[in-house]
């Protein structure tokens, strides 16, 4: 099969297509080549395995604007390209290959689409005494591991298509990190900043007894946290709504969402999590001189810029803690204006804030670890399967390996 692909590439070039690109398409590439990548790409993949990526999500790779959600289970196919002979060769029983290869298929076909999708639609009287309808989504990606896990977001970009797409990202970041559960995801289509506090606290509520009733909240189904445009208040009022409802028999009702405020069970060094775990992932890679070399530069933040996009609780403190390991950030997007400086910024100057108590080292210590090991086990899945620079197809792999594996433990089985 390799012999005809050379075969064939060699007739491309017969007719002019002498540069076929494999990694990635600029968007300027015409159709022509482009039908030429996706057939010579068909037949490496015929050459490594059997799967190929689904008709529907072909146009991915050279769409300008692609479906979210299809360019996350685009990325999740390349990957089940890659890793699905090896879990085949290491499948046990007495079945013959085929057999085999379709047990494969079908652990590995559970994990593309959402599991369930949660879809509300309620009324709110504003404080002008008008009603509004308000719109919003929850989607649970996988079930591999409970609860599902995943923020809530207040905006007006999002769309069922964002929704499922976030979940399903989580399910793969849960996995390569080795945290045990299933990946979710929530929003609801509204400017926070139209409404007011006593309509925000309505809205929240309401939302988290829809969610509640159908079965898409509580400490072992559902956990939902902050995200764009909600935070320690809304995860309070959510929490309240379900243990005065649904979970009042539930001792442990506060446990259905995390991000709560310090008196209402929440922890030090939640505000700061994720911009830290950003600032650990990206320094794994950074000090690491195989990967730097591939880039033409040289290990360490020493000398290096960065621009941050977005300066809210994420960004601000990924920008602290890279400006404090030795980088220097040049360029402040948000949406409302940008600033440049190339000289550097000091974050200190945008916004002050403080340092916590002891749990918020638990957790700063808890990151380090957790980011360092998934990093190095991303590295070996690069070069076990030579992917070189391509480190998100790495991590859909190594994602992958791991909830087949959780599949393939509990004896699922297909009738």
């Amino acid at each position: 099969m390799l012999g005809q692909t050379t075969t064939i590439l060699s007739n491309f070039r017969q007719i002019g297509l002498s540069k076929v690109r494999w990694n990635k398409i600029d968007l300027g590439l015409n159709k022509a080549r482009s039908n030429v990548l996706r057939a010579s790409s068909f037949l490496l993949s015929r050459y490594y395995c059997s799967h190929v990526i689904p008709e529907n999500l072909a146009y991915v790779e050279d769409a300008e604007q692609p479906s979210f959600f299809h360019m996350v289970e685009y990325f999740y196919h390349k990957g089940w390209q890659i890793v699905e002979d090896k879990l085949v060769e290491e499948f046990k029983g007495k079945l013959s290959m085929d057999e085999k290869r379709e047990k494969v298929r079908g652990y590995l076909g559970i994990l593309g689409p959402c599991h369930s999708v949660l879809e509300v639609c309620f009324p709110l009287k504003r404080d002008s005494g008008k009603y509004v309808m308000i719109n919003g989504w929850r989607a649970q990606h996988s079930h591999h591991r409970t609860p599902c896990k995943g923020g809530i977001r207040f905006s007006l970009d999002v769309s069922l298509d964002e929704v499922k797409a976030l979940s399903a990202l989580m399910t793969f970041k849960c996995a390569v990190v080795d945290v045990p559960f299933g990946g979710a995801k929530a929003g609801l289509k509204i400017n926070p900043r139209e409404y007011s506090d006593f309509e925000l606290e309505k809205i929240t509520r309401n939302f988290a007894l829809q969610l509640a009733k159908k079965g898409f909240l509580g400490p072992g189904l559902d956990v939902p946290a902050p995200d764009m445009g909600t935070g320690e208040r809304e995860m309070s009022w959510i929490a309240d709504t379900y243990a005065q409802t649904i979970g009042h028999t539930d001792m442990n009702s506060h446990a259905c969402v995390t991000g709560k405020p310090i008196n209402q069970g929440g922890i030090h060094g939640r505000i700061s999590a994720t911009g830290r775990g950003v600032y650990h992932g990206l320094d794994n890679f950074v000090n690491e001189a195989t990967y730097m070399s591939m880039i033409g530069t040289t290990p360490g933040w020493g000398g290096k810029t960065f621009i941050v996009q977005g300066l809210g609780n994420v960004g601000l403190h990924v920008m602290r803690y890279l400006h404090r390991a030795g980088g220097r950030c040049i360029g402040v997007m948000e949406v409302d204006g940008s600033i440049f400086n190339p000289n550097g910024i000091d974050p200190r100057e945008l916004e002050d804030w403080k340092l916590g108590a002891s749990e918020k080292d638990i957790v700063h210590s808890g990151l380090d670890y957790t980011m360092e090991r998934s990093a190095r086990a991303i590295m070996r899945t690069a070069m076990k399967y030579n992917l070189g620079l391509d480190l998100r197809t790495a991590a859909y792999v190594n994602s992958i390996e791991k909830i087949y594996a959780t599949y393939r433990e509990a004896g699922l089985t297909f009738t």
